[in-house]
């Protein structure tokens, strides 16, 4: 890539790239904290709230914070260790799970959408940074997969398929997870693919989530189904119908990609607000109205203080990771602390 090309994509990435962080700078020692709990020495990131397993949501997560942080050895462990273990044969995408006590460590071969996309921005940034045109080109290859074998049309519009397989049924309708947008990752797309559908796929996932609001509070649901018609509703084949551990990442990546506004953010913030001084659930259940028996973890009350100062333009004061945070509690309030260095307070429309 040469002359303005090279430097369309530069001033792309660094609009979306979270801010280094210095050896003073606390997020630099949280990320110590990060990698010496969750980081095996062969790069495996360990899922600890779920038995230990890997997937390439961690993986690509770690090679984010890795790349954030300059820490150039801790991503060519991790991106090692995800391209030599979870790479699919004949595809530029990855197996989704590595259990490490199951007979077989992957068990099912299909690949998780956020994972890869994770993983592709992930290399496109250190490609960036590092100046290694092997990061670019892993990056591209996953992103040309992505963009052919996970992107379906329904009702006119684009979505985003979980996975390569079972999502689309046979009577035309397609299983969404609205949190598999990784709205600062599809302008890094765009950028590098040169390709209109990542603009398209973008405002599509947007006119989907505003259709998404179910229940008392109007709240997305982790998963949803979009029929033929264009009609979303909660998909009844995947989990409960709960606003919960995959959809408290929507306004994270609305944030974090400029794609937010009041609107997409407004009914989630009353329904946070509406707990007062007592804890916020873990979940909710929008078709019943139940709530999780358990409070939410410091990784979502890291969100919810980011789409607080987000909508009262302040400054967040997010939490850091505690001895009691899982692998999943940890990697939000990270990526919460990442989003809000990319965007400082970038007004909502």
């Amino acid at each position: 890539m040469h002359g303005f090309g090279f430097w369309v994509l530069a001033v792309a990435l660094l609009l979306v790239a979270p801010i280094t962080a210095h050896a003073d700078d606390p997020l630099a020692s949280e990320w110590q904290k990060y990698r010496d709990r969750f980081i095996a020495d062969d790069g495996r990131v360990r899922d600890t709230g779920n038995k230990d397993i890997s997937h390439t949501e961690g993986q690509g997560a770690a090679m984010l914070f890795a790349e954030a942080l300059d820490d150039r050895a801790t991503f060519d462990r991790v991106w090692g260790w995800t391209r030599d273990t979870l790479h699919r044969p004949g595809s530029a995408l990855f197996a989704w799970r590595w259990d490490p006590n199951g007979k077989t460590p992957i068990a099912d071969s299909n690949n998780a959408t956020d994972g890869d996309m994770l993983i592709a921005w992930a290399l496109a940034l250190a490609g960036h940074r590092w100046h290694v045109p092997d990061y670019d080109a892993a990056a591209h290859r996953i992103i040309v997969a992505i963009r052919e074998k996970l992107i379906a049309r329904v009702a006119g519009r684009l979505v985003l398929l979980p996975g390569s397989d079972g999502f689309e049924q046979k009577d035309g309708s397609v299983i969404v997870n609205p949190s598999y947008y990784i709205y600062p990752a599809l302008e890094v797309f765009r950028r590098l693919d040169h390709s209109a559908e990542w603009g398209r796929l973008r405002r599509d996932g947007q006119r989907l989530l505003a259709r998404s609001r179910f229940g008392e509070w109007g709240l997305p649901v982790d998963w949803v189904s979009v029929d033929k018609g264009g009609k979303v509703v909660p998909d009844a084949q995947q989990q409960q119908p709960r606003f919960g551990f995959d959809a408290i990442r929507i306004p994270l990546y609305l944030i974090w990609g400029g794609a937010a506004t009041a609107q997409l953010l407004a009914p989630m913030m009353k329904f946070w607000d509406g707990f007062g001084d007592k804890p916020v659930p873990a979940w909710i259940d929008v078709t019943s109205g139940a709530v999780a028996p358990f409070p939410a973890p410091s990784g979502f009350l890291a969100i919810i203080d980011l789409v607080r100062a987000r909508l009262h333009a302040k400054p967040p004061a997010l939490p850091l990771i505690a001895g009691t945070d899982d692998y999943y509690s940890a990697s939000l309030i990270l990526l919460a602390d990442l989003a809000q260095r990319a965007t400082g307070r970038r007004e909502l429309r």
